[in-house]
């Protein structure tokens, strides 16, 4: 088995850490004993943080502003995102575990194999998305636990919430089977159970499908909600 790597949940968490963990690779790649196909995705992987205007270095920061964060830039972050996790799971999984030192498992976040538990208990609790509030290509979302009064600091086994969403663009014909587990993508993992989610001008009269998850504290993902609809107005 390859070397298993914590990469974090959180986009910004995220970003602290490629920032880190990708140049560290970049510069100990010989003494790390990768393969020359391993070294080319290291260099890959320096392009997709770094590249002016299209690496993540650029278009994370414009996906934070609401003036910036227009539907192309969300989905390039996303696509940037799923293109590094991959990339840096590839790349850990040649490191030889003979090589590896503490610094080098601090630093890329490689915990050693007696680190590694087993997972959480998933949680059983099944959120509920509800609409509280519409605005200006705005819409805020309550994360709902009735049974457990609410609030995600009374769920068992749930620490976080995971949010994924699906978009239809205004004058786009859906297939028959719109949305699938394929079409979502993650958009926000949320400590609260509450959010507030933010449009464009270009998704105006777009439809949103939206879905929730509790997660656990190892990042163990329970049974998704029911799916509701947002026409972006």
């Amino acid at each position: 088995m390859g070397n298993q790597s914590r990469i974090p949940v959180k986009d910004a968490d995220f970003s602290n850490f490629i920032n880190i963990a990708i140049p560290y690779l970049s510069t100990n790649k010989t003494r790390l004993a990768l393969t020359t196909v391993t070294q080319a995705n290291v260099t890959s992987l320096s392009a997709l943080l770094s590249t002016t205007d299209t690496g993540w270095n650029s278009i994370y920061p414009l996906s934070l502003n609401t003036a910036t964060a227009t539907g192309s830039i969300v989905a390039d972050k996303l696509t940037l995102r799923l293109q590094i996790e991959q990339s840096l799971r590839d790349v850990y999984a040649d490191i030889p575990k003979s090589v590896l030192t503490q610094i080098d498992r601090d630093t890329l976040n490689i915990p050693l194999p007696s680190e590694i538990h087993t997972p959480a208990t998933k949680p059983a609790s099944v959120p509920t998305l509800k609409i509280t509030e519409r605005g200006r290509l705005m819409v805020g979302i309550s994360i709902l636990d009735v049974e457990h009064s609410f609030s995600i600091t009374n769920v068992p086994d749930a620490d976080l919430i995971e949010l994924e969403v699906a978009f239809l663009p205004s004058g786009t014909t859906a297939a028959a089977n719109f949305p699938q587990d394929s079409d979502f993508h993650h958009v926000a993992t949320l400590s609260r159970s509450t959010y507030k989610r933010t449009y464009t001008a270009d998704q105006l009269k777009g439809t949103e499908y939206l879905k929730a998850c509790y997660l656990s504290s190892r990042n163990e993902a329970g049974n998704w909600s029911e799916i509701i609809t947002v026409v972006v107005a």
